[in-house]
């Protein structure tokens, strides 16, 4: 089962080594590596030059990281689609454990496999699976149902994913007019299509840098961004019908409560400012609070039975 391995990089000359190191060092050895330098002005090139045939290198005109991916997927020739950033590395057997999940699953409709991730910040240290409030009950499995977990939050997802070609056609490519969070939006397509793989095991490591969205994009900025995406996803003629509706409203209903507050806290006047942080903190108590609540969905787990459709738990 050849697994295409896209790389889309710009000016990263001083971490794409150590991407595509990674990635040549996996244990599974029917790989194609494809590195996309999206117009890169630094020593990107004369970096990946030292490779030769090792690995393929597409250059373009600088469109951005959808662009870059997207021209990845259309050069790639494997089963199976894999992402990886240029600042960022791979374990040795994560490609191996995600290949060995999805041929156990083959006959259950399972759209792609996750693994987990060490997320190494300056402040500290947690998991992917942490940061998106997963907390499965089994080493791996079947997740039957990411769709209710994904309205609610964010899952790291382009580094950690494994995707088998014909629901990644099916859905279709990143979308290239989101700066960010294009990720995002695509695992929320993807999440309609049918039951995950998933792996607890931390696979993937990635490391905090100063043009990550958390640090180049403010809060209110990144509120506003999942809010448009969850909205066109509602009024899309191919997906809308198929969300819980009633978990994406009272998300789209709490993205408005934050951004309402954000913007009262960025307000000149003192007292308006005052009374926003005011807000923010009682909204964030709250979704601390509704986090335990019964309503609040879970990740539903199943172990891996061949030949079985998964059923939830």
């Amino acid at each position: 089962m050849l697994v295409s391995a896209i790389i889309p990089t710009y000016n990263r000359a001083k971490t794409i080594q150590g991407a595509v190191d990674s990635v040549l060092a996996q244990t599974w050895k029917e790989m194609e590596v494809i590195v996309v330098d999206d117009g890169s002005t630094d020593q990107t090139d004369e970096v990946l030059r030292a490779y030769g045939d090792k690995i393929r290198v597409i250059r373009q005109k600088n469109g951005g990281p959808s662009a870059a991916r997207n021209t990845g997927i259309k050069a790639a020739t494997g089963e199976i689609v894999t992402f990886l950033d240029s600042d960022d590395a791979w374990l040795p057997l994560k490609t191996e454990r995600q290949i060995k999940l999805l041929q156990r699953t083959e006959s259950s409709g399972v759209v792609c496999c996750v693994c987990n991730a060490r997320m190494l910040f300056k402040s500290g240290e947690i998991t992917s699976f942490q940061s998106a409030g997963l907390y499965p009950n089994l080493a791996e499995g079947l997740w039957s149902n990411p769709a209710d977990i994904l309205i609610g939050g964010f899952l790291f997802f382009n580094q950690v994913v494994a995707i088998r070609r014909e629901f990644l056609e099916n859905v279709g490519c990143f979308r290239e007019d989101l700066r960010f969070n294009e990720d995002y939006e695509m695992a929320l397509r993807l999440s309609l299509t049918g039951p995950w793989g998933f792996i607890a095991d931390p696979l993937v490591v990635w490391r905090e840098h100063v043009d990550n969205i958390s640090r180049t994009h403010g809060k209110l900025e990144i509120c506003e961004n999942v809010l448009q995406i969850l909205s066109d996803l509602r009024i899309s003629s191919r997906f809308g019908k198929h969300f819980p509706n009633d978990l994406l409203r009272r998300q789209m209903r709490i993205l408005r409560e934050e951004i309402f507050a954000l913007r009262l806290a960025a307000r000149p006047n003192a007292l308006i400012r005052v009374l926003g942080k005011f807000l923010l903190l009682f909204l964030r108590g709250r979704a601390k609070l509704t986090r335990r609540l019964p309503w609040r969905p879970k990740m539903a787990t199943t172990p891996i039975v061949v030949g079985k459709a998964p059923t939830k738990s």
